[in-house]
């Protein structure tokens, strides 16, 4: 059914009111980042039992466990709270106890602290023992909120190894949306696809058989699963012999030989069993009747909370897009780790990175990436910018969670994964000037991926027609692109503009990251790098003339990777970015669905936000649309089937919009760690109303935007504690700015007004 437009007040009411009792009282406790530390699982599915000492004994449930003897308690203020001044955590072996107000293990007294987290700091926590804790605050010296609710936690037996807090799969049972039935033939679809299992209730006399098909993907006329679409779009027939009487059927899932003698695959947990991705099931040869009580897909995914987000805008297609990029976090997070889909189920740096951003996007979740990232630390893959995306994550890790934890204890396993091995006295990097040594294998932990542990620049993928493919170029290029593969001509050389434009980027980053863990030294020789990289390439790469980047050092070839690489690390002149943003533009949509990401920051960043809202709008081939018309649910490893042959539909680096969305075109991102500042700077371009929900380790914000010829109207929710660095257009009527219905004194500069330092929550603020 199509959606109507909704009013801006309404919507933003839709979206987040939540009546806040008269008593302030914190929210949102989490024990080492995890939101159910209290959650009792069996087999995946939810149990409505009290976690306690008596049940963890039974050792047959799904427990999070917490894998530090000093985990991270957060929590979030009340809605009505400004700041808050002071806290106190009581810490419990007892929920009677701390139901009095009694923290055995730890009190921590009153805490004169305006943070929303706290290291426990009580007496030694055992293993496998149940342990409770609350906490209230102090808005200031004398106004006190209500104590939290309580929050169980357990340690993890083996919590000295090096590991993560994540919590345990949930499996969830659903009934298709759709039974076609025809004569002994039944046609189900469930309408979304999913990492699942399937089990079905079938009638028989002992003496007949049934052939079960399962696939993601269907022929022309919708009534039947395709089998010719390719060899990773998943598609999976057997055959039942029924026995007599009325029983279930759970249908057991193909063994992938490739995958399981893999030591890197990342392996289902035995509590859940092997899934398989799939959106349809027909069934053959059946002389009875199905209702959809008879026919159960369980749905396998990591904890995900549907309410954490939510997006709205007076484009239609915009919204689909939001949905489906949305969805594709859930439903690839089956294994609980970022990995490349069902083909490999390997986790890889760059999809990995778009996962992370994606992820966090639509659910204020951390698990997932934290042992992703841990993961791929000591398991790298080949590509040579892949290896700079770990340090791209680890920041960003740090930045939405504001625990320091991940980024202190891997810091010198992230100094190595900057590649500065691979610079020269250019202070550029090159996988191409004989520094990749054993050693420099080593230290990189490739211990794998064959006897060629080279790095390689990869730019984008496919580079070019697959082994044995296509001959005739004009099949694998299409009608909307230049060249063959997806890196748009790119002319590899010994030095490359995107490898370093990427390492210029982790460079910056890993200046913010020593001055978080105080190395000051570190900082400022990162610093150093950064400015000498930043002259060569300047020197090396750019074309004095138009202004534009040069894919190396011997070639005029100018890709659409290269600009937008330098565009988007920062690597552009002042007054050469507007042409190399029109230059970027001109080209469309001439990456992958991996490069989007990279064009898309830089689109927003630099002026291009009209253009990058009409690439995730367009219906053109190479686009998030041509996704959902060419039937897949999820989030698919490239443009359309012609680009990849072998692409598979359950990608998540295909799945760029859901963050963009959030963090550039609504402009809402942490500016410090923990999300205590945030940034609320919309750049919606022509769209005359959009409204977003998206939730951080510090509470959930809406932000909504309408506007007129004549007036320009922003609604923002802060949460409690938390300060906002607002920017708003003025572009609009008398370009006066009022808040809350009164004229502000606030000036315009340059086209808008920034509000800085900007307090917690509801406002409404308009320019006319």
């Amino acid at each position: 059914m199509k959606k109507t437009s909704i009013p801006l007040l309404s919507l933003i009411a839709v979206l987040l009111f939540n009546c806040s009792p008269s008593e302030p009282q914190p929210k949102g406790l989490r024990t080492d980042l995890m939101r159910y530390s209290d959650y009792v699982g069996l087999n995946g599915v939810k149990q409505s039992l009290p976690l306690n000492d008596d049940l963890l004994a039974e050792a047959r449930y799904e427990v999070p466990m917490v894998q530090s003897e000093q985990p991270l308690l957060n929590w979030v203020l009340d809605d009505q709270s400004q700041d808050a001044v002071a806290f106190q955590v009581l810490v419990s072996s007892d929920l009677i106890k701390l139901k009095k107000d009694q923290g055995d293990l730890w009190d921590s007294g009153k805490i004169n602290s305006a943070n929303a987290s706290v290291l426990y700091n009580g007496l030694p926590l055992q293993h496998k023992k149940v342990y409770y804790w609350k906490v209230r605050y102090w808005e200031d010296q004398e106004k006190v909120s209500a104590y939290s609710d309580p929050q169980a936690f357990v340690v993890a037996p083996d919590s000295d190894i090096e590991k993560f807090s994540q919590e345990p799969l949930i499996a969830t049972d659903q009934m298709p949306e759709k039974i076609d039935q025809q004569q002994s033939r039944l046609f189900i679809d469930f309408k979304k696809a999913a990492f699942a299992k399937l089990k079905i209730e079938l009638t028989g006399t002992g003496a007949e058989s049934v052939v079960v098909t399962v696939g993601e993907m269907v022929n022309k006329d919708h009534l039947s699963i395709d089998s010719l679409q390719g060899r990773n779009i998943r598609y999976y027939k057997t055959e039942l012999a029924l026995k007599s009487g009325t029983h279930w059927y759970e249908i057991a899932w193909p063994r992938n030989s490739k995958r399981a003698s893999n030591p890197f695959v990342i392996k289902m947990p035995n509590y859940i069993g092997e899934v398989y991705p799939f959106r349809y099931l027909e069934i053959k040869n059946y002389k009875g009747n199905l209702n959809p009580k008879q026919v159960v897909r369980t749905m396998v995914n990591y904890t995900f909370d549907e309410n954490a987000s939510n997006f709205s805008s007076s484009n239609e297609v915009l919204n689909e897009i939001w949905e489906f990029c949305k969805y594709s976090m859930k439903a690839t997070s089956f294994c609980g780790y970022y990995v490349d889909g069902d083909r490999e189920r390997i986790p890889y740096e760059a999809d990995a990175f778009i996962n992370q951003l994606s992820h966090y996007a639509v659910d204020s979740e951390y698990g997932i990436a934290r042992g992703s990232m841990k993961h791929l630390l000591f398991n790298p893959t080949w590509p040579t910018e892949w290896t700079l995306y770990n340090i791209l994550m680890a920041w960003y890790d740090y930045l939405y969670t504001g625990d320091d934890r991940f980024i202190e204890k891997y810091y010198s396993e992230l100094k190595i994964k900057t590649l500065t091995d691979l610079s020269d006295n250019t202070g550029l990097i090159s996988t191409l000037t004989g520094k990749q040594t054993e050693d420099f294998f080593k230290k990189l932990h490739k211990n794998h991926w064959g006897k060629n542990n080279n790095l390689r620049d990869i730019v984008d993928w496919p580079q070019s027609r697959p082994p044995g493919g296509y001959t005739d170029l004009s099949d694998f290029t299409g009608t909307e692109k230049q060249y063959p593969g997806e890196n748009d001509g790119y002319v590899y050389q010994t030095y490359n503009a995107v490898v370093n434009a990427l390492y210029y980027g982790t460079l910056n980053v890993m200046v913010k990251i020593a001055a978080a863990l105080d190395q000051k030294e570190d900082s400022a020789m990162y610093r150093n790098q950064a400015e000498k990289v930043k002259k060569a390439f300047i020197a090396t790469f750019q074309d004095k003339k138009s202004g534009l980047i040069n894919d190396g050092e011997d070639t005029s070839h100018k890709s659409q990777h290269a600009n937008m690489f330098a565009l988007t690390f920062g690597l552009i002149p002042d007054k050469d970015i507007e042409s190399v943003v029109n230059y970027v533009k001109e080209k469309n949509m001439s990456c992958s669905v991996y490069g989007s990401q990279i064009l898309l920051e830089g689109l927003f960043d630099y002026g291009g936000d009209q253009h990058g809202i009409d690439l995730m709008a367009a219906k053109t081939e190479r686009s998030w649309y041509n996704m959902i018309r060419y039937g897949s649910t999820i989030t698919m490893e490239a443009w359309d089937k012609r680009y990849k042959p072998n692409l598979d539909l359950n990608h998540a680096w295909g799945g760029a919009p859901a963050n963009i969305i959030v963090r550039k075109m609504m402009g809402v991102e942490p500016l410090t760690p923990g999300a205590q500042t945030i940034k609320i700077h919309p750049k919606i371009g022509e769209i005359k109303s959009a409204a977003l929900k998206t939730s951080f380790i510090t509470g959930a914000v809406t932000v909504a935007c309408n506007q007129t010829d004549k007036s320009y109207a922003l609604e923002v929710e802060i949460p409690g504690g938390v300060k906002g660095d607002l920017l708003i257009p003025a572009t609009k009527g008398n370009k006066k700015l009022y808040i809350n219905g009164a004229l502000s004194e606030q000036s315009e500069k340059r086209g808008s007004f920034h509000l800085k330092n900007f307090p917690a929550g509801r406002h409404i603020l308009e320019v006319k």
